[in-house]
């Protein structure tokens, strides 16, 4: 009867905690859901309005009143026309309309001898990369556009056949879709650009069944990625009836590249690169996608993994990113553009986001996302020659920088002996599941790993991880099969002879991880970092200016600071000190540090 009232107790204690994680999570959703909607219209809009402008500016320019007015009109009538056939699914003859529109603005822009960032040169590139982002739009949907033959569209008595320069980034049918950056309106995610010549585009390629090798390492959208169309070159071919107008597309990476060349003149190469990170994020919540990946893990594990950002670079350096405890890598969604939008920086870096349940035990973890890098490797550096294998930067927030700390870490066995003074082949002789213990227990430091940055680390633990509270959470956790039966050992349930560490939690999880006296914790601070690393720590004091005192609210000073630090920043925030522009700053000059730049 006891039993009975006591489990009866215990499903009534879970129902309420429950009930108060609910109430927690429509308080964060509402402010905290990334939104985005794609408005084409306002593109053409954008470039209308531009070219009504320019019917002012002809004597800016310094070119005949007729000669502007004249494009102006007929952009203000293409445009519109454009946007009326792309509406009633007429591809052809609004791709022709907006790719004419975009053709002959480009000419004035060539001619014109307006001062550079004037007011008047920025109507026309407005005019001109709005038509040539609605012509992206319109043609990359046309399914005639990825076969063999030259692509053609007429528009009047203009001709035009459209061929990819050799220049170009990206093959014509590397995305199968694109979206015009400018056009995408939300929130969640601070826009970040670069003004200048080109369509700014979010370059889709799916994670389609027939890729599924290919884009293994890819979120399950696929591919969204900054990129920037532009003319090369036009020029007529052909002769009579043949003649016609060739017009050179190229595409391009705007991360390898921020200028460009328009007859002899050097011009800023046109980017958008958080629109790619808008889309991408658009209906998730940290907060519920981290919530829910903690109590669920069994469900989320499938989500596990190291993912690109852009297609793999063998001769860029890798940065890989960890999110902490019930949180997702949805955190970084403004430091991705932040640092893509740095030309040397971009040019250097590739961005990888580990993601990952939170309520696995540190030590489980940790285990995935060496097994994740090992798979990284063997797919794309088998040779182990690339940055990839020998030259790579870690990043990690909270519990994310302890997953961080330990790819650096020389453990050796002092693991096992904050768990046991015996031999583990001993101790651990008849346990069933000794071969996953040991996984988890000695381990070696990654090779490639050279710099890691901290975010409001607990390398010692966290006082908030004893709390009832998240003792309460952490057994709401549903966890795999394989994850229990790795820490099984580990608590106090079959208590094992010869352990001095054994946990009173029915199941180990990230909390009990995270307490101040957890092995793994208390192993990585006698053990000695990797010879040659360096490492910084940026951490939070809520702008007390009271450190050495100081706290995050989360995790104290004495948790978060690191002797041995290369450098070491405090920032006036709380735990999420990878928000402070100070803290995205120093974030870029350790990069550059590390890049030599």
């Amino acid at each position: 009867m006891t039993s009975e009232r006591n489990e009866m107790s215990s499903k009534a204690y879970r129902a309420v905690m429950r009930l108060a994680l609910a109430l927690l999570l429509l308080v964060f959703t509402s402010c905290s859901t990334v939104r985005s909607k794609r408005v084409s219209g306002a593109v053409t809009e954008a470039g209308i309005e531009s070219a009504r402008e320019l019917e002012g500016m002809a004597n800016l320019l310094e070119l005949p009143v007729a000669v502007v007015d004249v494009v102006a009109k007929k952009s203000i009538n293409l445009l519109k026309t454009g946007e009326r056939y792309s509406k009633t699914g007429q591809i052809d003859d609004a791709a022709s309309s907006f790719l004419r529109a975009a053709v002959e603005s480009r000419e004035l822009l060539i001619v014109q001898k307006e001062i550079p960032g004037s007011e008047a040169e920025r109507a026309l590139l407005t005019l001109h990369n709005s038509s040539l982002a609605r012509f992206a739009e319109v043609w990359w949907s046309d399914p005639h556009r990825k076969g063999s033959a030259p692509y053609h569209l007429i528009n009047g008595n203009h001709r035009y056949e459209i061929r990819l320069d050799p220049a170009s980034d990206f093959p014509a049918n590397f995305f199968d879709e694109t979206i015009s950056s400018d056009g995408v309106r939300g929130k969640g995610v601070k826009h970040i650009g670069r003004a200048g010549l080109g369509a700014p585009l979010v370059g889709i390629r799916y994670r389609t069944s027939e890729r599924e090798r290919e884009m293994a390492n890819f979120l399950p959208k696929g591919l969204h990625m900054p990129i920037t169309l532009t003319i090369a070159e036009t020029r007529e071919i052909g002769k009579g009836e043949a003649c016609r107008t060739l017009v050179s597309l190229a595409i391009h990476d705007p991360t390898k590249r921020d200028r460009i060349s328009i007859s002899g003149r050097s011009i800023s190469l046109a980017a958008n690169f958080s629109a790619p990170v808008l889309i991408m994020a658009s209906g998730e919540n940290e907060h519920l996608t981290g919530l829910f990946g903690f109590l669920n893990a069994r469900r989320h594990a499938k989500d596990s993994g190291i993912y690109l950002l852009e297609p793999y670079d063998p001769d860029r350096i890798p940065l890989l990113l960890s999110h902490g405890l019930i949180s997702a890598s949805l955190i970084w969604r403004e430091i991705i553009p932040e640092l893509m939008s740095e030309p040397d920086i971009a040019r250097r870096y590739q961005i990888l986001a580990f993601q990952y349940p939170t309520s696995y035990a540190i030590a489980e973890s940790g285990e995935l996302q060496r097994n994740e890098l090992e798979k990284l490797r063997e797919r794309y550096d088998p040779d182990r020659n690339d940055p990839l294998s020998r030259n790579m930067i870690v990043a990690g927030h909270s519990m994310g920088g302890v997953l961080s700390n330990m790819l650096i870490t020389d453990f050796d066995t002092r693991i096992w002996r904050e768990i046991s003074d015996g031999s583990f082949e001993v101790v651990a002789a008849d346990w069933p599941n000794k071969e996953a213990a040991s996984g988890l227990l000695f381990f070696n430091y990654d090779e490639a790993t050279q710099r890691a940055v901290f975010f409001s680390t607990p390398h010692r633990g966290a006082n908030m991880a004893n709390s009832s509270l998240a003792g309460a959470l952490s057994q709401l956790a549903k966890l795999p099969k394989n994850v229990l039966l790795g820490t099984a050992n580990f608590v106090t349930k079959g208590s094992r002879e010869g352990l001095k560490y054994q946990s009173k939690a029915r199941k180990l999880t990230s909390v009990q991880s995270l307490r101040p006296d957890s092995p793994i914790l208390l192993a990585m601070d006698k053990s000695p970092k990797k010879q040659g690393v360096r490492y910084h720590s940026i951490i939070g004091d809520r702008g007390k200016g009271d450190t050495p005192e100081s706290s995050d609210g989360v995790v104290d000073y004495w948790s978060s600071h690191l002797e041995g630090a290369e450098s070491e920043l405090v920032v006036p925030t709380d735990h999420r000190s990878y928000k402070d522009p100070g803290a995205v700053e120093e974030l870029k000059r350790i990069l550059r540090l590390h890049a030599g730049l």
